[in-house]
């Protein structure tokens, strides 16, 4: 292992360095994908190495591991550095070996890939069904969508110092209407209901935690936002992922999405554009820290509400 590799990174050397002389852990730095997570070898094997400042996060994770008989086919799963030992603490941190999937990020522009994409959701949810771990229950997905409505609202000067106050209206007005007509829903004996049989969410279905090899088999990556709740919140949040690259193409969508029947749900889901408001907000925090241009993305979020509202009308017939 040598420290220039690393680009003079004194916290990764120091990492690496207790590892192998006081752990005796024949770990190798290759690369810095993101702080605090890192692609290594580990006796000659390829890992990812990861970094958590709760505990909780990975400790929930390795017992739920344990339990899920299928994960082997699914998913990329954590190692033992000893034997069944997970976790080492070092630098603030708690870290954990996960199995790494060599290949690509799912690119959902690609019908292919979007189909895998829904097929190893469907089957990561059919095999945990009923793992008893002990899961702390998170928001449900409209409290989630409301908070994310109100950060937008405080980016309003924004839109009016760049003369973009309609595209503001239009958007909250949208959000505030659909987030009111999916909310209009049992939602609490629904997330009992799945709590009570222990259906479990990978809970961030973007398209990097989907990694197609070279043999084109799918696997899914980065557990962190497990939980229990119902399967459907991943399943819309899957299609809001989807929908910039088959919203002009409207009947595409719901032929991805046989697994439930309650349609009408799902579409009343999707259509809340909570996904424009994250990446809005995204892109609003890059800008702040000089990191994007401001007016660059505003015009990246006004060409996306065009499509959207396109596909928004095509879907208010389905419903």
């Amino acid at each position: 292992m040598k420290a220039e590799h690393r680009m003079g990174d004194s916290y990764t050397d120091r990492l690496f360095q207790w590892m192998q002389t006081e752990e005796k852990l024949p770990i190798e730095y290759e690369q810095t994908i993101k702080p605090k997570v890192y692609k290594v070898t580990y006796e000659g094997h390829p890992f990812i190495l990861k970094g958590y400042r709760r505990f909780h996060v990975i400790e929930k994770q390795v017992e739920f591991f344990d339990h899920w008989n299928y994960a082997y086919k699914i998913a990329a799963r954590p190692y033992p550095f000893y034997e069944r030992v997970f976790t080492i603490s070092k630098l603030g941190c708690d870290w954990a070996l996960f199995e790494r999937v060599e290949g690509r990020h799912a690119d959902f522009n690609r019908h292919k890939d979007r189909k895998q994409a829904v097929r190893i959701l469907h089957h990561f949810h059919r095999t945990t069904k009923g793992i008893g771990v002990l899961s702390v229950p998170k928001d449900p997905l409209y409290v989630k969508w409301e908070r994310r409505l109100e950060h937008f609202e405080e980016t309003k000067d924004l839109f009016t110092d760049l003369r973009k106050r309609e595209l503001f209206q239009e958007l909250h007005a949208c959000m505030s209407k659909r987030l009111e007509d999916f909310t209009d829903y049992p939602w609490g004996e629904v997330e009992e209901r799945a709590w009570d049989r222990h259906e479990w969410l990978h809970g961030d279905v973007a398209h990097h935690n989907f990694i197609v090899d070279a043999d084109k088999n799918i696997k899914m990556i980065d557990f962190d936002l497990l939980h229990t709740g119902p399967r459907l919140y991943d399943h819309i949040q899957l299609a809001q992922r989807f929908l910039p690259y088959v919203e002009l193409r409207k009947s595409t969508l719901l032929p991805y999405f046989p697994h439930f029947t309650d349609k009408e749900i799902w579409w009343k889901g999707v259509l809340v554009p909570a996904d424009l408001l994250r990446e809005w907000l995204y892109g609003y925090r890059l800008s702040l820290r000089e990191e994007a241009s401001m007016p660059r993305h505003m015009r990246k979020l006004e060409k996306a509400w065009e499509n959207r509202k396109k596909f928004v009308r095509y879907a208010e017939h389905m419903l």
